[in-house]
């Protein structure tokens, strides 16, 4: 009865999410043949929902809502960790914190690709919406939020690895996490690199202009797409070292799989670089086609790496049982972490998301023609949008509370640690 009511659950709030998301995307996106002269009596029901945007933003925030709900079952996991008197109950959370990190940093790999078909829809659909998006007055949120999503694979990745303390084997793994957090970081600041910068009329002449004569190459699409691409692929490499960690495969061609595991990411990683370095010498209608195939090599290297993986995996020697609950305490600031960049990052970018469509209700059909029809400043939006996250959290603490006094009398520990399967 309960796993039938969860499913149940997931199902209605994904059917209620996509009847909410044709609203949205037919006031962003409506289909070409509706125009103001069109009688609203004469527009079919489904042409209106299967607007341009309607599948792409389903996707879009169908991927979100995974990486989310990963994102609090791992913040109350943290919180009860950080809150437990005994080694079995913190072994059960830190059990529990290990499962929620892994679905929100899983979804959040292939969030990007949803998108990058996200934003170009919107494109096709009107590239004045797409500028304004990416490269008018919201623009400075895409920087903000190349930050906040760098938050999300630092916080992410480090969990990972500061667990790999407690697997047993995990230490031969250890010195490849400091070129890891080589990638991470560069790519952070080169996809947080703004492409104009904001400066005084001194500073501008000293540049030559308003753009710099090194930043600026990496503030365009080509270096931030080759750095996006660089921290998944890196990502995806701490998941399966940690994957790893604790067996020994004995198939007779585990040396032979490792070595094709190892050229596909060299492959993918070369594909993402040539096609990032050669975007600068095309023009931006090629360069925005090169995305796909970047996109392209880097989901190609995940499915196929994973898929030699589990193969290799078949039989494996284990090399010692995960010892859960010892993990130190500042692991679980991490899944807080994640938790709060995530909800932030959510309302930043729904405001983008809505706010493109400026002074009109239904893009180019109906406009708002009120005194107050105007798009909030960047700055008024975000103390709203951090507000509202900070009520939000607020009350998603109040549950963590309410949860926790109702399991203080119902736990009941076990002599065994929580199994789980890498």
């Amino acid at each position: 009865m309960h796993w039938c009511l969860g499913i149940l659950l997931n199902i209605w709030g994904t059917a209620v999410m996509f009847i909410a998301d044709s609203w949205l995307t037919y006031m962003m996106t409506r289909p070409r043949d509706i125009t103001p002269e069109t009688s609203p009596a004469s527009i079919k029901l489904w042409h209106a929902i299967l607007n341009h945007t309607w599948m792409p933003i389903n996707i879009h925030r169908l991927i979100g809502n995974v990486v989310f709900g990963g994102a609090i079952v791992g913040a109350y996991a943290s919180y009860r960790f950080l809150a437990a008197k005994t080694d079995e109950e913190r072994a059960h959370y830190d059990w529990m914190g290990y499962v929620g990190n892994f679905i929100a940093i899983s979804a959040l790999i292939v969030l990007p690709f949803a998108g990058y078909w996200l934003g170009r829809e919107i494109y096709q659909y009107d590239q004045s919406m797409g500028i304004t998006m990416m490269g008018g007055f919201m623009s400075w949120l895409w920087v903000i939020q190349a930050f906040l999503i760098a938050v999300l694979f630092l916080a992410g990745n480090y969990y990972l690895w500061v667990g790999m303390g407690r697997i047993p084997g995990a230490e031969r793994f250890r010195p490849y996490t400091k070129w890891l957090l080589v990638v991470l970081v560069l790519g952070a600041l080169v996809w947080g690199t703004p492409h104009t910068m904001i400066a005084d009329s001194r500073e501008l002449a000293a540049m030559g202009g308003s753009h710099h004569p090194l930043l600026g190459a990496l503030g365009v699409m080509s270096a931030k797409n080759t750095a996006v691409n660089l921290m998944i692929l890196s990502t995806f490499l701490s998941f399966l070292l940690y994957r790893r960690a604790n067996i020994r495969q004995v198939v007779p061609w585990a040396k032979t799989g490792t070595r094709i595991q190892a050229a596909m990411f060299v492959i993918a990683a070369g594909v993402v670089l040539f096609f990032g370095i050669r975007g600068y010498f095309v023009e931006a209608i090629v360069r925005i086609g090169y995305s796909v195939y970047q996109v392209g090599a880097v989901l190609a290297c995940i499915v196929f790496v994973t898929v030699i993986d589990v193969l290799m995996a078949r039989g494996a020697q284990s090399l010692g049982a995960i010892q859960w609950g010892k993990m130190p305490p500042r692991s679980q600031y991490a899944l807080f972490i994640l938790a709060v960049t995530f909800t932030w990052l959510m309302g930043l970018m729904g405001f983008a998301r809505s706010g493109i469509r400026q002074h009109w209700h239904v893009w180019q059909v109906m406009q708002d023609t009120t005194p107050y029809a105007a798009t909030p400043a960047l700055g008024y939006a975000a103390i709203m949008i951090s507000t509202c996250v900070l009520i939000f959290l607020s009350l998603v603490g109040f549950i963590f509370w309410l949860g926790g006094l109702a399991e203080k009398s119902t736990f009941v520990p076990s002599t065994e640690a929580p199994h789980v399967g890498h």
